[in-house]
């Protein structure tokens, strides 16, 4: 389970900001649904929501949460190369000096088989400025800490860092490498970022392939969401086979008279016979006669014949059902795009009630229909926006003053109103209107 999470210098975000999902102790709302109660004293919400104007940081934001996970996975695959110059493809602060010549910084707290841990690094295009991780029992303690390549291993209580301080290259991380060697805290917390788990709203292909494997795989996951869709008038499901290429290639070498073009498609045609076939997803919907009696069923190509948003549905429900049967963390871009609004609403509302494994859901939106108190808890909803210096700030609405905001308060109303700030609009003035159809031809309308 994520507790908080912490970038500085990298992207949009210039400054030290933190997204927490601990519970605010003061707020009473949906406190049967919405948040986790733990063992370690904690309790956690089961969702945030982050709102903002366009290009105010909110996909960066999460982006940063990525970034972390990947070079945290990547420098484990590198931790067995023996030489290379892998560099951080990193993307500091652009819009000041000073930044430039600064490390980013990464943090991260979580929950992981009942233990928390607090890990996090400095790093630069080549190389780890710093690097730790703490554990808490009783008390928040050390397991080891970095300065550059000194590495300071807490001998009691992180034995499995004892002797491999001076085994670690300056663009690997220290846990990255002890996971590569099996040990078994480090292992343990890079499987906790292995479950990490990221998707695009806006494209399919990330998550695409994963619903599609698990629709063949897992009968149970199939029966979900053949339940799941009835709705959209889906009577059944099933998955085939396909050439890659569709294009009858031999036809075409019939056809034609010119001896290197034949010799051409012979090729391609050899070639297409090597590449794997391709899964074709197909919908059935009811067919009925002109007495509207049931007569046939008629199978759809997915990708072709049905919407773009039953294709997002459908695609989202692999990774939604992975996060609520593992208690994994799940992050989504853009979850409200091809959505209606309330389709992403039952969706979001599903995730809080019947949420029994510790699941967590981060998503960036913008359909201001979610922002209600109903749906989600003070705490749970974030702001972002740019500064006059393009720097972006993340504040909570859980932190506004009571005179501002109250539980009761119409959420949406207040964002369209400008009272948290974060909102997306542009000036429509006399000057647009000269500078589309020219100051006399304005004047006249």
């Amino acid at each position: 389970m994520l507790i908080e999470f912490s970038v500085e210098n990298f992207l949009s975000f210039k400054d030290l900001t933190t997204i927490s999902m601990v519970a605010a102790k003061s707020f009473k709302e949906h406190i049967d649904s919405h948040v986790i109660n733990t063992e370690n004293k904690l309790t956690l919400l089961k969702s945030a929501i982050i709102y903002g104007n366009n290009a105010s940081g909110k996909s960066n934001l999460l982006e940063a949460m990525r970034f972390m996970k990947v070079t945290i996975l990547s420098s484990f695959r590198d931790a067995l190369i023996e030489k290379g110059d892998r560099k951080f493809p990193l993307e500091k602060f652009a819009l000041n000096t000073k930044s430039d010549n600064e490390s980013s910084f990464f943090e991260i707290s979580f929950i992981q088989k009942g233990v928390k841990y607090r890990y996090g690094f400095e790093v630069d295009y080549d190389r780890v400025i710093a690097e730790w991780l703490y554990h808490t029992t009783s008390k928040e303690v050390y397991l080891f800490k970095r300065d550059y390549q000194k590495i300071e291993v807490n001998k009691s209580a992180f034995k499995e860092g004892i002797g491999k301080e001076d085994d670690v290259k300056s663009n690997v991380l220290f846990l990255s490498l002890l996971a590569t060697l099996g040990k078994d805290i480090s292992s343990n917390i890079v499987e906790w970022f292995n479950n990490f788990k990221f998707v695009e709203g806006i494209h399919d292909r990330g998550h695409k392939r994963y619903t599609i494997d698990k629709l063949k795989s897992d009968t149970v996951f199939f029966s979900w969401v053949l339940h799941f869709v009835k709705y959209l008038e889906i009577s059944n499901l099933t998955t085939t086979e396909q050439d890659v290429n569709e294009i009858d290639l031999e036809t075409l070498i019939e056809k034609e008279k010119d001896e290197e073009i034949i010799n051409l498609l012979t090729s391609i045609q050899k070639i297409q016979s090597k590449q794997p076939k391709r899964d074709l997803l197909l919908t059935y919907h009811r067919k009925y006669d002109e007495n509207n009696v049931l007569v046939d069923t008629i199978p759809f190509n997915f990708d072709e014949q049905e919407s773009e948003g039953t294709k997002k549905l459908l695609y989202l429900l692999g990774p939604w059902y992975d996060a609520l049967q593992n208690g994994k963390v799940l992050i989504i871009d853009e979850l409200d795009s091809r959505l209606h609004s309330h389709l992403t609403l039952r969706l979001v509302d599903f995730f809080h009630k019947f949420n029994q494994g510790n699941a967590q859901l981060i998503c960036a939106a913008h359909d201001i229909s979610l922002l209600n108190k109903d749906i989600f808890r003070r705490d749970q909803i974030w702001f972002v926006e740019k500064n006059q210096f393009g720097v972006s700030q993340l504040i909570s609405l859980g932190d506004y003053k009571t005179d501002k905001v109250r539980n009761k308060s119409a959420f949406d109303k207040n964002y369209l109103d400008g009272k948290y700030g974060a909102i997306p609009y542009f000036n429509v003035d006399d000057k647009l209107n000269q500078l589309l159809y020219g100051k006399r031809k304005a004047e006249e309308i």
